[in-house]
C-alpha cells in the first residue's frame, strides 16, 4: 500500500504540474498580431498573478487542512474540484483571456497543487513538472496538435483546447481518485509553523505586486523586479529553517539560470525535446538520491557561464549545447536536491521560476525592436540566436548561482558543526 501511495503522490505531482505550470504560462492572450513595444509600461503580470494567487489558495487550503488533521481523501477532492475548474475553463469557447478565467485558471491550479504538494513524495516532480511546462510546453503542444486552420492562430485560449488537454486533465483525475482511495486512513501532517505559513503567503503577494508595479513603471523595470526578488529572497533565507532556506537559495540558483537561458520559447524537433524533458527527469531522481543541493547549483553556475563562450570562441554552438541539454539536467538535479520540505514553502517557491521566464518575453521583444509586426510577419524561426546584449546578465546571473552555493555551503557546514557524527560526540 506504502508504493501505491508514492507512485500515486508521483503521479499527481507529475501530472498536476504539466497542467498547472502549463495553464499559469499560457494565462496571457497571446496574438498572431505582435505589438513591438517599448521598456516603459511592460512586463506582462498576468502568468505572475495567476501563479501568485494560486499559491496563496493553496497555502491557506494547506494550512487548513493541517490545522483540522484532515485525510488525504479530502486533499484528493479538493484537487479534483481544480481539475473540473481547469477542465471548464479549456472547454470554453470564448477566444483569448478574460479576468474570469484568469480567476478560474488561479483556482483552480491552486486546488489541484495542494492534493500535489501535500505529500512530501509529490513535491519535487510537482515542481519539476511546472519548469517542464513553461520551458518546453507550447513545443510539446505543437508536436502533438493535429494542424490548424490560419484562423485558429489567430487567438490562443487560457490552457489548450479541451481535445488536445483531456487526456492529462483525466489522467490526474484517475490519480488522484487513486490516492483518495489509497488515502482513506492517511491524515495529512503538512508544516504550518508560523514562518512557513509567512513566506508561502508573503513571497506570492510581493511577487504579484512586484510585476503590478512594472507592468505600469517606465524606463527598465525588469532590472528593479530581478533584483528585489533576489534580496528579497536571500533575506528570506536567513530567516527560514535550515532545510527551507537550502530550497529558496537552489530554486533561486535555477530561476537565475532559466532568466538569461537564451533559448528558453525555441528549440530542437520533438525528439529533442524528448531528450530535454527526459534528462530534466532523470536528474530530478538523480538528486532525490544523491542530495548535494551545491552541486545542482554549481551546475546552473556552469551552464550560464556557457552563455560566454562566444566571446572567446567566436561560435554559439557551445552556448547552444549548454543551454538545451545541461540546463534541464542543472536545473532538475538542483530541485531533486532540495526538496522536499514544508508544503507552504514549495507553493511560494513554484512561482519563482514564472517570474524567471518572464525575462525571456521581454528580451525576445527587446530583440526584435519596437517596430510593428503583424501576422506571420511576427513570426520567430525555431533556431538559436544569442540576445542583444549577453555579457551582462550572464555575469550577474552567474554571481546570484555563486552567491545561493556560498550560503548553501554555509548553512550546510553550520548544520555539520551543530550536529557532529556520533563518534565525535564520544
Amino acid at each position: 500500500m506504502m508504493n501505491v501511495r508514492v507512485l500515486t503522490a508521483v503521479a499527481i505531482g507529475l501530472l498536476g504540474g504539466y497542467v498547472s505550470g502549463y495553464a499559469v504560462s499560457r494565462s496571457r492572450g497571446e496574438f498572431a498580431a505582435v505589438v513591438g513595444v517599448s521598456w516603459g509600461g511592460w512586463f506582462p503580470a498576468e502568468p505572475v498573478l495567476t501563479a501568485a494567487g494560486a499559491a496563496v489558495i493553496a497555502v491557506f487550503v494547506v494550512g487548513l487542512l493541517g490545522r483540522l488533521r484532515a485525510r488525504y481523501a479530502v486533499a484528493a477532492g479538493i484537487g479534483l474540484v481544480g481539475v473540473a475548474l481547469l477542465t471548464a475553463v479549456a472547454g470554453l469557447t470564448a477566444a483569448g483571456t478574460s479576468s474570469e478565467q484568469q480567476v478560474l485558471v488561479g483556482v483552480g491550479v491552486g486546488l489541484v497543487a495542494v492534493a500535489a504538494v501535500i505529500r512530501p513524495a509529490g513535491q519535487v516532480w510537482f515542481i519539476v513538472a511546472m519548469m517542464i511546462a513553461m520551458l518546453y510546453g507550447a513545443r510539446i503542444n505543437d508536436s502533438v496538435a493535429m494542424p490548424k486552420r490560419y484562423a485558429e492562430y489567430l487567438t490562443t485560449r487560457t490552457i489548450p483546447d479541451l481535445s488536445d488537454s483531456w487526456p492529462l486533465l483525466a489522467g490526474l483525475a484517475v490519480a488522484l481518485v487513486v490516492g483518495g482511495i489509497t488515502g482513506t486512513k492517511e491524515r495529512v501532517d503538512p508544516d504550518v509553523t508560523g514562518r512557513a505559513l509567512a513566506f508561502g503567503i508573503g513571497a506570492p503577494l510581493g511577487f504579484a505586486a512586484l510585476v503590478l508595479w512594472a507592468e505600469q513603471a517606465s524606463g527598465n523595470p525588469a532590472v528593479f523586479v530581478a533584483v528585489l526578488a533576489v534580496l528579497g529572497l536571500v533575506a528570506v533565507s536567513f530567516w527560514l529553517p535550515r532545510p527551507e532556506a537550502v530550497a529558496v537559495l537552489t530554486v533561486l540558483a535555477v530561476a537565475a539560470m532559466l532568466a538569461v537561458d537564451p533559448s528558453l520559447s525555441f528549440g530542437p524537433d520533438r525528439v529533442g525535446v524528448a531528450i530535454q524533458v527526459g534528462l530534466m527527469v532523470a536528474a530530478a531522481l538523480a538528486g532525490t538520491v544523491w542530495r548535494y543541493p551545491v552541486l545542482g547549483i554549481g551546475l546552473c553556475a556552469g551552464v550560464v557561464l556557457c552563455g560566454l563562450l562566444p566571446v572567446v570562441l567566436d561560435s554559439t554552438t557551445g552556448t547552444e549545447l549548454a543551454f538545451r541539454f545541461l540546463l534541464p539536467i542543472a536545473a532538475g538535479f538542483g530541485v531533486g536536491t532540495c526538496l522536499p520540505v514544508a508544503p507552504a514553502t514549495v507553493l511560494a517557491l513554484s512561482v519563482v521560476p514564472v517570474l524567471a521566464s518572464l525575462f525571456d518575453s521581454l528580451r525576445s521583444s527587446l530583440s526584435s525592436g519596437t517596430g510593428t509586426s503583424f501576422g506571420w510577419t511576427a513570426y520567430v524561426p525555431d533556431t538559436y540566436s544569442p540576445t542583444l546584449d549577453r555579457k551582462t546578465p550572464t555575469l550577474i546571473a552567474a554571481a546570484v548561482i555563486l552567491g545561493c552555493a556560498a550560503l548553501v555551503f554555509r548553512h550546510q557546514r553550520s548544520a555539520r558543526q551543530q550536529d557532529p557524527p556520533p563518534d565525535a560526540a564520544v
